[in-house]
């Protein structure tokens, strides 16, 4: 069975939550602050569609007030879901980055819900993966998407950054 991903409406759908997540908190950083995967390689704007559609996506968000930065990089071949959040685990979580999309109005059962929700869609899905992450008045959303459906080492990483 074939399993198609629908990119555009993937990020795009994520730049919408990301954007309605509200915090409260720390000192905020820059997407350039944020640790970058081992082995991951950059992708840009205008040589990458993945890459070209975050750049809208934050221009899209500047214009509406909001201040979204998002990056896309390839990943080595070997980048499991489970390497993947242990290395953001591990270098965020020691700078005060709590996993799930915070205090405020998404506290409590809201967060529970949303962690329970990406929990099950990790499960029964093997091309996207997301985790959410928070601190003070941001949220990172990280994502590995696998391109191909026949080679799911194939694979993308997303980082969006939101800050309230």
């Amino acid at each position: 069975m074939k399993v198609l991903v629908d990119l555009k409406t993937t990020v795009s759908a994520l730049a919408a939550a990301v954007i309605l997540t509200a915090c409260g908190g720390s000192a905020p950083v820059s997407i350039a602050d944020l640790p970058t995967y081992t082995g991951a390689t950059a992708l840009q704007p205008g040589n990458s569609p993945i890459a070209t559609t975050l750049k809208n996506n934050e221009t899209q968000a500047a214009s509406m007030g909001q201040k979204l930065e998002q990056k896309a990089f390839s990943l080595p071949k070997d980048a499991t879901w489970d390497k993947i959040t242990a290395f953001y685990s591990e270098q965020l979580k020691a700078k005060g980055w709590k996993e799930g999309v915070a205090g405020g109005i998404a506290g409590g059962m809201a967060n529970e819900m949303a962690s329970k929700a990406l929990a099950q869609a990790n499960a029964g899905n093997d091309m996207l993966k997301t985790t959410i992450l928070n601190r003070g008045k941001q949220t990172l959303t990280i994502l590995r998407l696998a391109s191909n459906p026949n080679d799911k080492t194939d694979a993308q990483l997303l980082l969006s950054l939101n800050t309230h």
